[in-house]
């Protein structure tokens, strides 16, 4: 009885044994589905949420930033659009946060902050480096008109040697005129005050009142009488008429204020009006002085043409002989080019200098030249050979190589790495990234391309500076 029980005992120890195992089986089971769950899930890299292009193989901080890196998983990495270029592979470089042209192979400082450089990657596809941004840039036409963006066309053309000389627009001597007093008196009201206000024909200049003038009215008034007093008798008054109408309208009455004297009374004063139009420039004269005849009163200039008075040295004067082309560029108005010519040569230095002064006429259409501006004369020297030619300002000059931004359709601006030829004070040749016909932007390039840095940053599409090519100043290795 008793080895009976104890064989019941063991046998119950036994199936409470195998239970448990079984359990442990099972756990062990879930437990390795889970973990086969999560290694299809790995790491693909660790990256910056504010600079996707920060990436590592570890986690860590952004070096940028110090930001914390998140795990990207191999199914939820983005793939890149150059990604699917066949033939590519990635390379590291190092940059400096703050001075994204300097790249270097190697981990360093930046030799203009001696910040650490940072790593960064590129791809290289065919032995090439290609950046994923995009070389174009969408510009709406209020920030285009906000920038200052104006826009020139390329063309096919012989670049011309040319000599820059520095002027000044000044009034047209052969325009300026003196209005001066006809008769002796007292200006009693002046209509024109200010210089620099323009004077049209007919206009109102000044008021006279003249003693003279009053005298002589009432002598042909009192002729008038005669004649119609002895018009029966043989006194002919004729000659004596024609001669003090000639008198009166020699000091400044029309035929209509002489004819009016029949019926008004002799008042010894004359409106005088301009017969020229132009502009104030000098009131000789002011309300309530005494005149004498012939006295000057105002100085009137027109400015349908204006002269540019530009320096010349002595060692230049054989550039003249040739009479070459003048192209002259104002200050105030960039990106206009005005033809002009040699109107008068002077033939004297100015004293106590080697200046000679060339006065050249250009046109003035609408009177926006003013007088007093700076002006850029242009004398083209000599033919050059042909090519695509572009405006100066529209390059742009970087460490290494050189860009040119054209504008295409849709408000974008594209922007070209360009390779230049010769070049002359206003135009520059371009060998080759541009061609004939095509617009190119020519102001506010420079703002342009900042808005362009500020969106795709300063390595975009540029090429860097290697550190083996700085060279700092002032400091010590």
């Amino acid at each position: 009885m008793l080895y009976t029980k104890i064989i019941i005992a063991i046998l119950a120890i036994g199936m409470v044994a195998c239970q448990n195992n079984r359990g442990v089986d099972k756990n062990s089971k879930t437990t390795g589905g889970k973990d086969t769950a999560i290694q299809k899930k790995e790491v693909a890299f660790y990256t910056c949420p504010m600079h996707q292009d920060v990436r590592s193989e570890k986690p860590g901080k952004c070096p940028i930033c110090d930001m914390k890196l998140v795990p990207v998983e191999k199914a939820e990495a983005p793939q890149r659009a150059d990604d699917t270029i066949t033939g590519q592979k990635e390379t590291t470089f190092y940059t400096c946060p703050m001075h994204h042209d300097v790249r270097s192979e190697k981990p360093g400082k930046c030799p203009i902050c001696e910040m650490k450089l940072v790593p960064m990657e590129k791809k290289e596809s065919q032995g090439k480096v290609m950046d994923s941004m995009t070389t174009q840039l969408m510009l709406p036409p209020r920030e285009q008109q906000l920038a200052g963006i104006r826009i020139d066309t390329a063309k096919q053309a012989s670049l011309k040697g040319q000599r820059v000389l520095t002027g000044t627009t000044i009034f047209d001597p052969e325009q300026h005129r003196v209005v001066s007093a006809w008769v002796g008196g007292w200006i009693e009201q002046m209509y024109v005050r200010n210089p620099g206000e323009k004077v049209a024909v007919g206009q109102k200049l000044y008021e006279l009142y003249s003693p003279d003038l009053l005298s002589a009215e009432k002598d042909y008034r009192l002729a008038l009488e005669q004649k119609d007093l002895f018009k029966e008798a043989s006194v002919d008054f004729t000659s004596t008429l024609v001669a003090m109408r000639q008198k009166l309208r020699r000091w400044g009455l029309t035929a209509r204020q002489i004819d009016r004297l029949r019926q008004m009374e002799p008042s010894g004063k004359i409106t005088v009006y301009s017969k020229v139009s132009g502009y104030l420039t000098q009131k000789v004269k002011q309300q309530g002085d005494h005149l004498k005849e012939g006295d000057a009163v105002l100085e009137l200039t027109g400015n349908k043409t204006l002269w540019v008075q530009a320096e010349l040295y002595d060692n230049e004067l054989p550039l003249l002989a040739s009479q070459p082309e003048i192209k002259v560029a104002l200050e105030g108005f960039p990106g206009q080019l005005l033809s002009g010519s040699i109107v008068f040569n002077n033939p004297v230095n100015q004293k106590n200098t080697r200046i000679h002064l060339l006065n050249i006429a250009i046109d003035n259409p609408g009177g926006q030249v003013q007088p007093g501006m700076l002006a850029y004369v242009y004398l083209q020297t000599s033919p050059g050979q042909p090519g695509v030619l572009v405006p100066r300002s529209s390059v742009i000059y970087g460490e290494k190589n050189r860009y040119i931004w054209v504008a295409q359709p849709g408000n974008k601006f594209e922007r070209r790495k360009v390779a230049l030829g010769s070049d002359n004070a206003t135009e520059v040749a371009v060998l080759h990234g541009v061609q004939p016909g095509e617009k190119v932007v020519t102001g506010g390039t420079y703002l342009l391309n900042s808005e362009y840095i500020l969106r795709y940053g300063a390595g975009a599409n540029m090429m860097g500076m290697q550190m083996s090519d700085m060279k700092m100043k002032g400091k010590s290795k």
